[in-house]
């Protein structure tokens, strides 16, 4: 997990009650089915809305971070998507309710070479449904940076970009 820890994160605010849910939770490593061990960082402030311009710092945000050799078992044992590209990164509003991923291909962000996507929305994405992802292998180990999308979409890419590069 300490190659995918980021030393930066969006600012929410901290307010302790008020109706604002927040949490962190860190789970350890974890047995899916085919054996892949993986560990899950998961932080969420706010609650997502309908409306997507709702969705970015500082209301709302989701940051999940896994880390294994099968971090795709989390959502739905998704394979790497490697250079495959499904779509084009733009600000273009994409439908909030979709059963795949849209790939937007391979990025260097950080030193990782790794692919750029839109996971499908919630269930079919899993824990990280609706979230732009980026995911990077380094030896046997996967790793998987994801934040809950919002519009415009380049907007949220950079801030994803500026967590992916704060990794070691």
């Amino acid at each position: 997990m300490r190659a995918a820890c980021p030393r930066l994160i969006p600012k929410v605010p901290h307010v302790l009650g008020g109706g604002i849910l927040h949490g962190l939770v860190a789970y350890g490593p974890s047995a899916e089915a085919g054996g892949g061990l993986f560990s899950v960082f998961d932080m969420e402030h706010g609650v997502p809305h309908e409306q997507n311009l709702r969705n970015r710092p500082p209301r709302m945000l989701h940051l999940t971070i896994v880390a294994g050799p099968k971090p795709g078992n989390l959502f739905g044992g998704m394979p790497y998507p490697g250079r495959r590209r499904t779509a084009t990164l733009s600000d273009t509003p994409v439908a909030t309710k979709r059963q795949k991923p849209l790939f937007f291909g391979e990025r260097l962000w950080g030193g990782h070479m790794g692919a750029l996507f839109l996971a499908p929305s919630y269930p079919f994405g899993g824990q990280i449904g609706g979230h732009l992802t980026f995911w990077w292998r380094r030896g046997r180990d996967g790793y998987v940076v994801s934040i809950h999308a919002w519009q415009p979409l380049s907007e949220c890419a950079d801030v994803l970009r500026q967590i992916v590069t704060s990794t070691k």
